[in-house]
């Protein structure tokens, strides 16, 4: 049976659970966008984990806002879908009578909640430690997996970190040389990371904007820009940024997690162009051509 499940921290201890429970024998990390698009073949006895639906599989656990209201939302499923701080929290509610082997996530099943809510304070962005950590580590937009000079590939390091969490505590993770090499560059880029992105964002009404097409974006957790005196008084983001092989435009789009006073629905506004994701946080793969246009468009439904 092969879990299906996205790479992030939520997707990641998702896998972790179920392997627990030994109903895994493969693990299969896939992009959203890859599962949106139909592009990934899936059998009649996978379990998709935080990742879009889809009606060949056996089990299905998904918290996303653009999956739940969709009109096609299926009525007869093995799983769980609906509206929670994470696909984690799900899985483990459903094996709720499993709780003798899922009992020692229930800590990290909360860190969880609170960091796929970005439920942080000032001091975890800018100090992360502990699960936390870990989670920004896991986060692809932290930008771990563009860097290609560690001892592993992220990929191969971030496809252990299920199985690790079956046998070991984050605290141990961490302290592992492969993790603890990411966390070193994490640290080292941090400064220059809030530089890059105080160069490269601007106001726009109460859009914080950031264009990162064409410039070599440095290691740095997702929230940094909020930390920024200079873009305080905006309370929602628009990043795009180049997509994989150049081949798209990625745009990410997010509320504040220290303004927290945008009504927008994100999840909405990336539906429309091919994406998706939850009321507070989304993105979608935008054409090369179609950028400056789809940009634009978002940026103005963002505003107030």
């Amino acid at each position: 049976m092969r879990v299906v499940y996205r790479g992030d921290f939520d997707g990641t201890v998702c896998a972790a659970m179920l392997l627990e429970l030994d109903m895994c024998d493969e693990l299969i990390q896939v992009h959203p966008q890859d599962m949106q698009d139909r592009k990934v073949p899936i059998k009649g006895d996978d379990i998709i984990c935080n990742l879009p639906y889809h009606p060949d599989c056996h089990m299905w656990f998904d918290h996303h806002t653009s999956e739940i209201n969709r009109a096609d939302f299926p009525s007869n499923f093995d799983g769980l879908a609906r509206i929670a701080p994470s696909a984690a929290r799900l899985v483990y509610e459903y094996f709720e009578s499993e709780l003798s082997l899922l009992g020692k996530y229930e800590d990290l099943v909360e860190e969880i909640d609170l960091y796929d809510s970005a439920i942080l304070t000032l001091e975890q962005v800018q100090k992360p430690e502990g699960a936390i950590l870990l989670a920004f580590l896991l986060d692809p937009r932290t930008g771990l997996g563009l860097k290609h000079d560690f001892n592993i590939s992220n990929y191969q390091w971030s496809t252990q970190i299920p199985e690790l969490l079956t046998m070991y505590s984050v605290e141990e993770i961490l302290d592992m040389p492969d993790t603890q090499e990411r966390i070193q560059r994490y640290q080292a880029m941090e400064a220059q990371a809030s530089d890059f992105y105080a160069v490269n964002t601007y106001l726009d009404g109460n859009v914080i904007v950031s264009d990162l097409r064409g410039k070599q974006v440095p290691v740095g957790n997702r929230f940094l820009i909020y930390t920024l005196p200079t873009i305080k008084m905006g309370n929602i983001s628009v990043r795009i940024s180049d997509g994989k092989k150049g081949e798209f435009n990625m745009i990410s789009v997010g509320h504040s997690i220290f303004n927290r006073t945008s009504k927008i629905n994100v999840a909405e506004i990336c539906q429309k162009y091919g994406g998706g994701g939850h009321m507070g946080a989304g993105a979608c793969q935008v054409l090369l051509e179609d950028s400056d246009r789809i940009l634009s468009e978002i940026i103005e439904a963002c505003k107030e």
